[in-house]
């Protein structure tokens, strides 16, 4: 350290010295103020748009991406103020530190690449609000509702309760349930001797599989009974299956139906079966 001092003395006079740290410290005060005025009009930004914004998914993408901006600005400001230090203050030549400092972020970047990929993909979420906090949604095939979004990764409480966490560059299709659950359509073929009110035992039934399984998100709505041709009459049923139990209602619920129906005394007439499809989306407005 003495040396060091030493040296430094013998190549600049001490009034040299203390001109080039007053320089130095004149630079760090500019910045750090420039730095506080910045994030300061960043803040009141993202306070006056998430006052006008009534929507809470909107508010949370605009504080996300104040947030991410003012995180950039504080390290452009740290590297700006380095720079001047290093060029002006102490003389030295800029041009190899940025060009090794390219090289080390080239490294760092092949490095880096799922986590890029990650940072870039979770931006363009919170951006184009694909989910937000709250949503039920499937992500890459697992069903649950929004925990948290963030830049690198999104937190998933899937049906069970358990936790799951998927690097937003990972995502491959989310489907967001806008509306919080699926729409089947049940149709039920009745016999000519069926029930007197096919409506209300079908949903008794319904009402036991739900008791036992917890699959509805709604109670059925149980449309009218319509004669065929074929055979007597058809019954349809709109069930409203929460996100992530659609597969127990597919390979459960039908098996059960005709099974009660026959215990109760209505077995489906010979050669038909419990049909269950995917509501067809309504036609665009």
């Amino acid at each position: 350290m003495e040396r060091l001092l030493h040296s430094l003395a013998a190549k600049y006079p001490l009034e040299e010295l203390v001109k080039r740290g007053v320089g130095i410290a004149f630079i760090i005060i500019v910045s750090w103020l420039a730095y506080v005025l910045l994030r300061r009009a960043l803040m009141g930004a993202m306070h006056a748009a998430s006052g006008r914004v009534e929507d809470p998914s909107r508010r949370q993408r605009i504080t996300t991406l104040i947030l991410l901006f003012g995180s950039i600005l504080k390290y452009a400001v740290i590297f700006v103020a380095a720079l001047m230090i290093l060029r002006d203050q102490l003389g030295l030549n800029t041009t190899p530190i940025l060009a090794g400092a390219g090289v080390i972020g080239l490294a760092v970047g092949f490095g880096a690449q799922n986590l890029v990929r990650d940072v870039v993909s979770g931006f363009f979420i919170i951006m184009e609000g694909q989910y937000s906090v709250g949503d039920l949604v499937e992500i890459n095939g697992v069903f649950g509702r929004v925990e948290e979004v963030g830049l690198r990764m999104t937190k998933l409480k899937d049906a069970s309760g358990e936790i799951r966490y998927f690097p937003n560059g990972s995502i491959a299709a989310a489907n967001n349930y806008v509306e919080n659950h699926i729409s089947y359509v049940l149709t039920v073929p009745l016999a000519q001797a069926g029930p007197a009110d096919p409506a209300a035992l079908t949903r008794d039934i319904l009402t036991d599989f739900d008791r036992e399984f917890a699959v509805f998100a709604l109670p059925p709505l149980a449309g009218r009974v319509e004669d065929l041709s074929t055979y007597a009459r058809i019954l349809r049923t709109e069930i409203r299956v929460v996100p992530g139990r659609q597969p127990i209602v597919e390979q459960k619920l039908p098996g059960r139906l005709a099974a009660a129906l026959e215990r109760a005394g209505h077995p489906l007439p010979a050669g038909t079966d419990i049909g269950l499809a995917l509501r067809p989306l309504p036609p665009a407005a």
